[in-house]
């Protein structure tokens, strides 16, 4: 055995020897509840301690494998960690929804009823403004139109996804008092056989008092004189008639003659914290292969009246067929969009499912970031809801679901009065007005043919509160 490690063993017993020692007398020494600075004494044999357990060798510094999370090295370090996720886990916001009303607001004057494909937004006035398409008329023995349809690329074998001999109008209703009340302001004409020219969640308040709206104009095969494609227009009289057309730089077609449903949108227009306007939907790059999709976003500072188109980094899981369908985005406060996709799962093409990610704005351009897998279960045309409080909901059939983390979490929204989630009609359309009051309209049934189902128009109403 060497002198050095004679040493060595020597201090090292020496220190064990004073240690036991000084807890000894430090346990008849230790301060009181009451205290908050050791005594003289205590201190002294503090330092006596610390001086003993210095080994003139240290041992090599232990490999510590991070998995996420740092690893402390002393107790004090680990003990400051556990106050902090603590004080973390407090303050987690614990949302529930509360005052849950449901009532139909409108529906058909017939039954069964067709009224469907929801549109919502709040006035400059603040008074709230729905849309939807319905259809009136026989259930059976109309007109067909089955070559037209053949042409358009739509299904010509069932009669009532035909809507040739009926009433068709895009209906507006207006409230001024809180949705307890609605007054219909218009019905809007226009004529089949399809049933969706226009997209509800597209309409938007502008400053003025106008509405704005994007429609498409291969879905009218029967108006002469419109562009084939889509494009945007104005209505001044809370939608009794339309104009100023404005046909902005996408979704471009390879086919300026186009008629039917390309498969391209402006599903959604939002008003951004800066007051500009965000267009957002799908472009069909292939006009052979129209699965093949890239997303769309736009935006607007001078009211719509013209549109700049932006280019967007796409990771390689958001591109290829089957990707690019309805999607929605939500403002964050850093001015990033967490966004939700409806397409094919990757590994069953006859599968939809949810994904989600980050848009954000990387020097002249964006870029798609964090695209993942979501939380939520598919149900239709998602829809995003920036609230007040600062959190985002989803809100869909199979459940509401609301994150304050950026889509890194989502949790569902549940009420203390009941036991089943919330979970709206189909493909909502949603608000929160200036009371934080949150409005949920949508339609009774599916996606459905003409008289499958007695649709209506529903409203629901609820506040959040914090547990």
């Amino acid at each position: 055995m060497s002198c050095l490690t004679a040493v060595r063993l020597l201090a090292l017993f020496l220190a064990m020897l004073l240690l036991a020692s000084a807890f000894s007398v430090c346990a008849q020494n230790l301060p009181t509840a009451s205290s908050t600075l050791p005594t003289e004494k205590q201190q002294q044999w503090r330092n006596q301690i610390r001086s003993a357990l210095v080994i003139p060798d240290p041992l090599p510094p232990l490999k510590t494998e991070f998995r996420g999370t740092f690893e402390y090295e002393s107790w004090v370090e680990k003990a400051r960690a556990a106050v902090a996720a603590t004080a973390f886990q407090t303050n987690k916001k614990n949302i529930v929804g509360c005052e849950l009303e449901r009532k139909t607001i409108y529906h058909s004057p017939q039954s069964p009823g067709y009224t469907c494909w929801v549109g919502a937004w709040t006035m400059p006035d603040q008074s709230l403004m729905v849309t939807f398409k319905q259809a009136i008329g026989p259930l059976e023995g109309r007109p067909r139109s089955i070559e037209l349809l053949k042409q358009l690329g739509s299904d010509a074998k069932d009669p009532q996804r035909d809507f040739t001999g009926l009433t068709l109008a895009n209906v507006y209703l207006r409230s001024t008092d809180g949705g307890a009340t609605w007054t219909k302001t218009a019905e809007e004409p226009f004529p089949g056989p399809l049933d969706r020219p226009s997209w509800g969640g597209s309409h938007i308040a502008l400053a003025g008092g106008a509405i704005l709206r994007a429609i498409d104009g291969s879905q009218l095969p029967l108006v002469a004189d419109l562009p084939r494609r889509i494009y945007f227009e104005q209505s001044r009289d809370l939608g009794k008639t339309w104009g100023r057309l404005v046909v902005p730089p996408e979704p471009r077609r390879a086919l300026d003659n186009f008629l039917g449903d390309f498969g391209d949108c402006i599903s959604r227009v939002r008003r951004l914290k800066d007051g500009r306007l965000l267009a957002t939907g799908v472009i069909r790059t292939d006009a052979m292969r129209r699965t093949m999709g890239e997303p769309l976003v736009m935006l607007s500072s001078n009211e719509g009246k013209s549109w700049q188109p932006q280019s967007i980094d796409l990771p390689s899981e958001a591109v290829g067929p089957g990707v690019w369908n309805e999607w929605d985005s939500a403002e964050l406060p850093d001015g990033k969009l967490l966004c939700v996709f409806r397409r094919n799962d990757p590994q069953n093409k006859s599968k939809q499912v949810r994904w989600q990610g980050i848009l954000r704005p990387a020097g002249d351009k964006w870029e798609l970031v964090d695209y993942r897998p979501a939380q939520l279960e598919h149900s239709g045309h998602p829809e995003l809801l920036a609230t007040r409080e600062g959190l985002v909901f989803h809100i869909a059939t199979t459940g509401t679901h609301w994150t304050d983390d950026a889509g890194a979490t989502w949790q569902p929204l549940t009420f203390a009065d009941r036991k089943e989630p919330y979970r709206s009609r189909y493909y909502p359309k949603s608000l929160q007005t200036d009371d934080g009051r949150i409005f949920v309209f949508s339609h009774l049934g599916y996606d459905n043919a003409f008289g499958q189902v007695d649709q209506a128009i529903v409203m629901d109403t609820f506040r959040l509160a914090t547990e």
